[in-house]
């Protein structure tokens, strides 16, 4: 058991990617290279393994040796900068800011509901779609009671 008493592992999720390749030019946190680097603590489905590898990279086939080393480098300097987010509640989250500082917050299902608001229609129904499954991965609450289905007696 971990130490919110959740039998599920708790894991970083690092990522990092390139704002124009997904469409997102206007990105705000992408720095020079356009790069979008961000960190968030999760719980991962399914129980705990006991053997889980302190550190696992997945990298997309097909990226250029010289991106993949400079992300994970901009990664490695984002864990300098707050390693504290390797022992963070779930929820918390970091980003890498174009001038290279690190900032950090929580996000919460109240959070990604204003996000919603901001995201195309199509974007907006993903997260809606998902947002139970995101609120078991972010917190300990349980989602909000569905009223029964009326039966057809």
């Amino acid at each position: 058991m971990n130490e919110t008493g959740d039998d599920r592992m708790l894991a970083v999720y690092f990522s990092g990617l390139n704002a124009v390749t997904f469409d997102r030019v206007d990105e705000p946190t992408a720095d020079a290279e356009g790069h979008v680097l961000t960190g968030t603590v999760l719980r991962r489905e399914g129980p705990a393994v006991p053997d889980m590898v302190p550190l696992r990279v997945r990298v997309a086939h097909g990226v250029s040796p010289n991106t993949a080393t400079t992300m994970l480098r901009k990664l490695a300097d984002m864990i300098d900068q707050d390693a504290s987010i390797l022992s963070a509640v779930p929820g918390s989250a970091v980003r890498r800011m174009p001038d290279g500082s690190v900032v950090r917050k929580r996000i919460t299902p109240e959070s990604l509901m204003q996000l919603a608001e901001s995201l195309s229609e199509d974007e907006r129904q993903r997260l809606l779609d998902n947002l139970d499954r995101i609120r078991l991965e972010l917190t300990d609450e349980q989602p909000p009671e569905q009223p029964p289905e009326p039966r057809q007696d």
